[in-house]
């Protein structure tokens, strides 16, 4: 039933930085845990307005988000965790589960959880998993697993578009 749903997930999590060799992205503060990552979101810089316009939002905040590929609980296909914060920086994880989806599916579902990243870093009251949970009830619904985000709908919706232009651009129907 939730499948379809793509949501926030609200865990504690430890994030150490293990397994994120050498795969720095071009963004300071969303880092890959590892090349098959950062060639998502470099993917996803070169192709998509939106997205770009999400990598450079993060990057003037005060979040950092960890992402990996990775499954989410009943079937949700992407999700973000609150992981921790310090005196000067919150952290972040987005989870992307890979498997049966395109290129262009996995693009759209980072933008979607980079979006929710985009929320918790315009909210600087977000300072725990409880002020996380608040705030994404405030501003979103909650379902079985989660909360979700209008906002965030139709980010993952408009990059999708925008990915399709340029395949279909790439590949024009011939006469």
């Amino acid at each position: 039933m939730w499948r379809g749903m793509v949501g926030v997930l609200l865990l504690t999590i430890v994030t150490t930085g293990e397994g994120i060799v050498n795969a720095q992205a071009r963004s300071a503060r969303v880092r890959p845990e590892d090349a098959a990552i950062r060639a998502l979101i470099d993917r996803g810089i070169d192709q998509s307005a939106t997205f770009r316009v999400l990598i450079t939002a993060l990057d003037n905040a005060d979040v950092i988000v960890y992402v990996r590929f990775s499954r989410c609980f009943q079937g949700v296909p992407s999700c973000l965790f609150w992981a921790a914060a310090d005196t000067d920086v919150r952290r972040l994880l987005i989870k992307i589960d890979r498997f049966d989806r395109s290129p262009n599916e996995l693009t759209a579902l980072l933008a979607h959880e980079l979006q929710h990243a985009n929320e918790v870093a315009s909210d600087p009251e977000i300072t725990n998993l409880a002020s996380f949970q608040r705030s994404f009830a405030s501003h979103g619904w909650k379902h079985a697993v989660g909360f979700e985000t209008e906002e965030a709908r139709k980010i993952s919706k408009r990059v999708a578009r925008e990915l399709s232009r340029i395949e279909v651009n790439a590949h024009p129907k011939q006469k």
